[in-house]
C-alpha cells in the first residue's frame, strides 16, 4: 500500500512540477527537469524567467556573451528554481545562442533566438504645401526610424532647392540621440516663403554606430493662398531617345477642351541649374501662327530636342502656361533622361547620315513640336552649331513645319552659308553645284526638320543626293539602306501623300536587288519603293503613336568613287496623289 502511495505521489509531483503542488524530498530523487527547450526574445534588451527542477546541485552556463543568466548555480531540493535570462540589445541580424543546464548526471541545451534589430530609416515626409508669404518656422521635415537604440546618434545635412525655397531654411542635425525602438528624426524649417513653386529638400543621413548612410529627396510646394488654382502639372515621359535626339511627351490634347496649349520648355544639365535651352515665348500650339485650328490637328503634346550629346544626362523642365483668368501657370514638372552612347559603325559603313544634329523644325517622324527660328533669323549669321543659337528663345511650331531648302533660295549657301556648312559639309565640298567636280550633298525642295528631311513641296517634287562615295577605292558592291515615310497631315481630308518614291543610282553602279519594298524597277539604276501607310482610314488620323518609317535595302554592284545615291519623290502630277515624303537614316555599306 505504501509503494502504491509513493508511486501516486511521484506522478502528481511530475504533473505539478511547476505548479503549486509540493512534493516530498523522497519523491524528487533523481529528478532533473526544465520548463522549455527554446526561448524567443525581441531585438531589444529583454529578460525572461525559466523554471527548473533538480534533485541535486545544478549549473547554468551561457555560450554567448549577449545572453546573461542569473543565478548561474543552485542547490538541489524539493522546490523548483527560477532563473532569469537576459539578452542584450541586438543591433544586427537575427541571432541564436545556447544556454546549458547541467547537474552531475545530465545536461540540457536550451536554444535562445533573438529577432533582428537592424536600424532602418523610412521615407522622409513634410507638409505637402505651404502658402506664399507664410511664416513656416516650426514646421518639420520628419524621418521615421525603426529599431533604434539609445546609443545611436544621427547626423543629417539638409539642403533646399527649387523656386519655392526662396526665403526659408532648414536646420542640420549633429549627434541627435535616438530612443530605443521606433521614433522620428525631426528637422525644423524656418523663415517666410517668398515665391510659389516646388521645394526640394535633399537629406544626407549618417549613423556612424550602424555604419549607415542614406539619402532622401522630399518635395513640397508653395502655392498662392486663396485665388485661382494652378493648372495641373503635366506628367512627362520620353517616347524616343537616341544618342543625339530626344522626344518628350506629356499626354494627348483634347481638341475643343478650352485648355491652354502653351508651354514653357527648358533643358538643363541639372534639375535646378541654368537652362541649356529655353523656349518660353512661343505661340500657343492652337493658334493660327503654329498649328491651325481648322483642317488638321496634332493629338499629342510633344517636343523634340535635336543635336544633343551622347551619354549625357539632361533635365527637362516644363510649365503649362495659362491663357485666361480662371487659373494660373502649373508648377514645374521635372523629368530626367540620359542619352545612349553613339552607335559604333563598322569600317564597312562608308556613308551615314541620320539628321539628328538638326535641331529646328518639328520632329516629323515623331509627331512632335519643335523650335523654329525664322528664315530672317537664320540669314542673320545664325550658326546652328553654337550653344548660343540652340539656347535662343525662338518660337515653337507644329511638327510638320520646316524651313526652306538649304541648297537654294533664301536659305541657300549664298544667303545662309553657316547653315549649309553645318548640315551639308559646305566647307569641304563648296557650293558650286553646277560644276562637274562638285561631289557633295545636293537637293531640290529638300527641307530639313529636326531628325528628318522632307522631300517635295505641295505642288513640286523634291530630292536629296548624297556625296560621291569617295571612300571606295575600287569597283565594289554596296548596300544602300534608308528609312522613309509618306507625308501626312492628320485629320486632313486627304490624310497622307502617296506611298511611293524613287531610289536612284547616279554615276557608276547597277541595282541588282531592289529589296522587299521595291514595287517597280524602272531601269538598272532606278527603282520605285513603297512605304507603309500611317493613316487611320476611318478618320484620317494617325494610325500609330509615332510615324512608322519603312526600311528600304537596295543592293548595288559596280559602285565606284563616282557613284551617288539620289532619294527622290515621284514626278508631280496635278491629277495624281501628292508625292511628298519624309526621309531619315541614310546608310551605305561596302559588301
Amino acid at each position: 500500500m505504501k509503494n502504491i502511495k509513493n508511486k501516486i505521489g511521484s506522478i502528481l509531483c511530475w504533473i505539478a512540477l511547476f505548479g503549486s503542488v509540493s512534493c516530498s524530498k523522497d519523491s524528487l530523487r533523481d529528478v532533473f527537469k526544465r520548463q522549455t527547450d527554446q526561448m524567443s526574445f525581441d531585438y531589444i534588451s529583454e529578460s525572461k524567467v525559466m523554471n527548473i527542477a533538480s534533485s541535486e546541485k545544478w549549473t547554468v552556463v551561457s555560450s554567448n556573451e549577449w545572453i546573461k543568466v542569473t543565478p548561474t548555480a543552485g542547490e538541489g531540493g524539493q522546490q523548483e528554481k527560477t532563473i532569469e535570462l537576459t539578452v542584450l540589445h541586438n543591433r544586427g541580424d537575427q541571432r541564436s545562442g545556447v544556454v546549458t543546464i547541467s547537474n552531475s548526471k545530465k545536461s540540457y541545451d536550451v536554444s535562445i533566438v533573438q529577432s533582428q534589430g537592424n536600424l532602418t530609416l523610412d521615407k522622409a515626409f513634410v507638409a505637402s504645401s505651404f502658402t506664399v508669404n507664410q511664416d513656416i518656422t516650426g514646421a518639420k521635415v520628419t524621418i521615421p526610424y525603426l529599431k533604434g537604440s539609445d546609443d545611436d546618434f544621427v547626423n543629417v545635412t539638409a539642403t533646399l532647392q527649387g523656386p519655392g525655397a526662396s526665403g526659408i531654411s532648414i536646420e542640420n542635425l549633429e549627434d541627435y540621440k535616438l530612443q530605443v525602438g521606433d521614433g522620428f528624426i525631426p528637422l525644423e524649417l524656418s523663415g517666410v516663403t517668398k515665391a510659389t513653386g516646388e521645394i526640394q529638400i535633399d537629406l544626407d543621413v549618417s549613423i556612424p554606430s550602424r555604419n549607415l548612410t542614406q539619402k532622401f529627396i522630399v518635395k513640397s510646394r508653395v502655392k498662392v493662398e486663396g485665388g485661382v488654382d494652378p493648372l495641373e502639372s503635366p506628367t512627362v515621359e520620353v517616347i524616343k531617345l537616341l544618342p543625339r535626339l530626344a522626344v518628350l511627351d506629356w499626354g494627348k490634347y483634347v481638341k475643343g477642351s478650352g485648355i491652354s496649349r502653351k508651354f514653357e520648355l527648358e533643358l538643363a544639365a541639372t534639375q535646378y541649374g541654368a537652362p541649356i535651352r529655353r523656349y518660353a515665348s512661343q505661340s500657343d500650339w492652337l493658334s493660327s501662327t503654329s498649328i491651325g485650328t481648322g483642317s488638321y490637328f496634332f493629338d499629342h503634346n510633344r517636343f523634340v530636342f535635336g543635336d544633343l550629346k551622347p551619354q549625357t544626362t539632361y533635365w527637362f523642365r516644363l510649365v503649362h502656361k495659362t491663357i485666361n483668368s480662371t487659373n494660373v501657370d502649373s508648377d514645374i514638372t521635372y523629368y530626367m533622361f540620359t542619352t545612349p552612347a553613339e552607335e559604333v559603325r563598322g569600317a564597312n559603313v562608308i556613308l551615314y547620315k541620320d539628321f539628328d544634329d538638326f535641331w529646328f523644325g518639328g520632329g516629323v517622324i515623331y509627331q512632335a513640336f519643335g523650335v523654329q527660328p525664322t528664315e530672317a533669323q537664320i540669314r542673320a549669321a545664325l550658326d546652328p552649331r553654337t550653344d548660343i543659337a540652340k539656347s535662343t528663345d525662338f518660337r515653337t511650331m507644329s511638327w510638320n513645319n520646316n524651313l526652306g531648302s538649304t541648297f537654294s533660295g533664301n536659305l541657300g549657301p549664298n544667303n545662309a552659308p553657316l547653315l549649309y556648312e553645318a548640315y551639308w559639309d559646305g566647307a569641304n565640298y563648296g557650293s558650286n553645284f553646277s560644276s562637274s567636280n562638285y561631289g557633295g550633298w545636293y537637293g531640290e525642295n529638300a527641307f530639313p526638320a529636326t531628325g528628318a528631311m522632307r522631300m517635295g513641296a505641295a505642288t513640286s517634287p523634291g530630292y536629296l543626293t548624297t556625296p560621291k562615295l569617295t571612300a571606295l577605292k575600287a569597283s565594289s558592291d554596296i548596300m544602300v539602306t534608308i528609312n522613309s515615310a509618306p507625308y501626312f497631315e492628320p485629320y486632313h481630308s486627304w490624310g497622307e501623300d502617296g506611298l511611293r518614291h524613287y531610289i536612284i543610282i547616279e554615276g557608276d553602279g547597277v541595282i541588282v536587288d531592289g529589296g522587299a519594298t521595291m514595287r517597280v524597277k524602272e531601269s538598272d539604276q532606278k527603282v520605285v519603293v513603297e512605304c507603309t501607310s500611317n493613316v487611320n482610314p476611318i478618320n484620317n488620323g494617325p494610325l500609330y503613336t509615332t510615324t512608322k518609317t519603312t526600311t528600304h535595302k537596295i543592293k548595288v554592284t559596280g559602285a565606284t568613287t563616282n557613284t551617288r545615291i539620289r532619294i527622290s519623290s515621284l514626278p508631280y502630277n496635278a491629277s495624281a496623289a501628292r508625292v511628298r515624303f519624309w526621309l531619315d537614316d541614310i546608310k551605305v555599306e561596302k559588301l
